[in-house]
């Protein structure tokens, strides 16, 4: 019996080997055969068992961006009132951030949430907003909600701006383009930016055509119209003039999300914000040619700053840069009734071909209202880069008197066509001022055959 137990632990003596061996040459043959999978030795961590995901990525192609065809995309904040107009990197504050132009209405409070996408990855930072105080008593007014740029995300391509409560993980956040990335302050594309409010329900052809006429003698290189609607008219003069260079026409679409107000106090007209929205208009207009231009103006198509000493604004800025050294300059308003018209018309103020063009001949309104301290207002020349936010006459962030220099009329004035304000003025009681025949005289032929085109 010992000898046979002897005899089969000899037989497993050598067996064993054998099948270790063997065991071996399966299990590296098998590694081999799966040469990317990953074996990793489970260790104890300080780290929490289910710890919080990082956000994931989002891709900001055209499916996520704000809808292209427009300039200014409005967004729709959801489960809130406001309305994002547009986004830029704001380079003049201690921390670096994003400044969003925003629609809001005044009354309700909102803990604001910014999502940035920088190279395809979400970043979150919390937003506070700064409502503008000239809201005009309407229910809408216009707002600044600054994002924060967290420390993982310094140049951010998109943005978006949610309420804090709602879900991160929505996957349906319509992102804004973030301009003013760089700051190119050393060669502006332009010198003189004109920032038109507003336009709705526009059809005065001649007067617009013969202020970009006069705005280009002046030294304007772009002018910038916000356009809600116009005549059939009126759209082929901004097209021509656009193909031309000098004008950028930018949709309004402000009317899809709120009733618009066509007065600028709620008792001259009804609706939810001022005057079409006037202020954001400005706001963006500001902040969009801030590093692409030397100065901007703040006015209305209706209205002409006219130098009197010299005869283009590249003339005058530098002489109220060394008079004033201010980098920003006030012009007095001064009215021209379009309901008082001269006598002696001739071929330079009224040619045969303007007499068939829808609107109002500047050339043919020369008489001025006495400057009424009732109603003296001004608008601005602005170097962008100085400003922060501001209203329909002068600035709010630095306030107007703190940066502002009021030019004396006799070196330039603003030039009002328009219906009266003081309607019960005589002709005698008026002032004749022709100082706008100076440029009629040199409109170009393309203006005659800008206007008679569009009537064909």
């Amino acid at each position: 019996m010992s000898a046979l137990l002897l005899k089969k632990f000899r037989w497993l003596r050598y067996i064993c080997p054998v099948v270790i061996i063997v065991t071996l040459i399966l299990l590296l043959w098998t590694l081999r055969s799966r040469p990317n999978q990953n074996f990793r030795i489970r260790t104890q961590s300080s780290q929490p068992q289910n710890p919080v995901r990082p956000p994931k990525p989002v891709h900001c192609g055209p499916a996520q961006t704000a809808p292209p065809g427009s300039d200014v995309s409005l967004v729709a904040v959801k489960e809130t009132k406001t309305i994002l107009v547009s986004a830029y990197q704001e380079h003049r504050t201690e921390k670096r951030m994003v400044r969003v132009i925003a629609v809001v209405l005044r009354s309700e409070t909102v803990a604001y949430r910014c999502v940035f996408c920088c190279m395809g990855q979400q970043h979150i930072s919390e937003g506070f907003s700064n409502v503008h105080v000239d809201h005009f008593g309407f229910a809408y007014g216009t707002a600044d909600i600054m994002c924060p740029l967290p420390s993982s995300c310094e140049s951010p391509s998109h943005v978006t701006v949610t309420s804090a409560a709602d879900s991160q993980e929505k996957p349906d956040k319509v992102y804004l383009e973030v301009k003013n990335k760089k700051t190119e302050s050393d060669a502006f594309r332009y010198n003189f930016t004109v920032c038109i409010s507003t336009m709705f329900d526009f059809n005065n052809v001649l007067q617009l055509v013969q202020s970009f006429e006069t705005l280009q003698l002046l030294g304007v290189d772009r002018v910038v119209v916000y356009k809600t609607n116009s005549s059939p008219e009126t759209q082929r003069i901004l097209e021509y003039y656009t193909e031309k260079g000098l004008v950028e026409v930018i949709p309004w679409t402000l009317s899809r999300f709120l009733n618009m107000s066509r007065g600028w106090l709620p008792e001259h007209g009804p609706g939810e914000i001022h005057y079409f929205g006037q202020i954001p208009v400005l706001h963006d207009c500001l902040y969009r040619y801030m590093y692409q231009s030397r100065y901007v103006a703040l006015h209305d198509i209706d209205e002409l700053i006219l130098p009197q000493s010299v005869d283009s604004w590249l003339e005058l800025l530098p002489l109220l840069e060394n008079k004033y050294d201010r980098p920003c300059f006030m012009f007095e308003n001064n009215v021209f009734p379009n309901t008082v018209a001269v006598t002696h018309l001739n071929s330079l103020t009224s040619p045969s071909d303007w007499q068939k063009v829808p609107g109002v001949n500047i050339l043919t309104h020369l008489y001025q209202e006495p400057v009424s301290s009732e109603y003296s207002n001004f608008k601005t020349i602005v170097n962008p880069r100085a400003v922060f936010s501001l209203t329909v006459h002068g600035l709010l962030d630095p306030e107007t008197f703190q940066v502002c220099s009021w030019v004396e009329r006799n070196i330039a004035r603003m030039y009002h066509t328009r219906h009266p304000r003081q309607p019960k003025l005589t002709q005698k009681e008026l002032i004749y001022d022709d100082r706008l025949l100076r440029y009629g005289g040199r409109f170009k032929r393309s203006f005659l055959y800008s206007c008679t085109s569009s009537d064909s």
